[in-house]
């Protein structure tokens, strides 16, 4: 897409902000083995990090350090409403968060969430504190762990935006767990993320929205949708619409392409992929 004006679009404040990248996508699954099955057979390389008969979730590794992720959020087989009701006595805990996981078990199948990772990983913190001393509206760190299969205690935390249609921001793993070689090889080729495709009512808005965050803004020439440049060449490409929606991921693919090519929802389990051949010159 060609666009006819770009800017620099500042966050507002006067703290030295590094920038971001797509850290991963988060794609809801009410059925995570058969899911993971039908995304090995779209030539994806899946991968667990605990059992799969205990996961909820599981994973998709690329080589420019992006990953999707597959999960089912409900923790145990009960009826949504009755999680529902438990997560509104839960929610003055922290407001913010349990409004977003309400919106995960009401959700249907598809994409439901990304997160933006800082660039170097190093200053994900310093990031934070000058966002929201600068006056984004973004909340504390949420600390989260999980045991591994050799025992080791993985930590990392993530901090949520007031605003649920904005992404998560996330720290680096510790200990970090290397990707083994197999796990970054796919059949079909993908090697990484172009750009998530958002439907918004008001692109205007949505540009404003994102300015803690410091992309590169470039208008489209018809004014129907924009783009925000971020590190690793990752974009965010914001589409008017009627209505709010994560619409789209779009794959760079080291396969041979005459044209891109769309999978469905209804060959994903929900959600909207769009293989793009990679350009010869951008290889990571």
């Amino acid at each position: 897409m060609k666009g006819n004006c770009a800017n620099e679009q500042k966050p507002k404040g006067e703290y030295n902000m590094s920038t971001f990248a797509i850290g991963h996508v988060l794609i809801k699954t009410n059925r995570l083995k058969q899911t993971a099955s039908r995304y090995e057979e779209l030539g994806f390389t899946v991968t667990y990090r605990v059992s799969p008969e205990k996961s909820h979730n599981a994973f998709i590794y690329f080589r420019d350090g992006s990953f999707l992720e597959l999960f089912n959020p409900k923790p145990m087989n009960v009826a949504d409403k009755l999680i529902l009701a438990l997560l509104r006595l839960l929610r003055p805990i922290n407001p913010a968060m349990i409004k977003r996981y309400m919106h995960y078990i009401a959700s249907k199948e598809g994409i439901t969430d990304y997160a933006m990772d800082s660039v170097p990983v190093e200053q994900a913190e310093a990031n934070l504190e000058g966002m929201k001393q600068a006056g984004a509206r973004v909340g504390n760190k949420i600390k989260l762990s999980k045991k591994l299969p050799d025992g080791i205690k993985q930590t990392w935390w993530i901090a949520v935006f007031e605003d649920d249609t904005m992404p998560f921001l996330m720290s680096a793993y510790h200990p970090p767990i290397a990707c083994l070689k197999h796990e970054l090889a796919h059949r079909n080729g993908v090697r990484g993320i172009d750009c998530l495709v958002i439907d918004v009512p008001d692109l205007e808005a949505w540009i404003l929205k994102y300015e803690p965050l410091g992309p590169r803004v470039n208008h489209s020439q018809q004014g129907k949708q924009c783009e925000l440049f971020f590190e690793k060449q990752h974009k965010i490409i914001l589409r008017k619409s009627d209505e709010y929606r994560l619409a789209e991921i779009h794959l760079l693919t080291s396969a041979s392409l005459d044209e891109d090519l769309a999978i469905q929802p209804h060959e994903s389990h929900g959600a909207t992929l769009v293989l793009k051949q990679q350009p010869s010159c951008n290889f990571f």
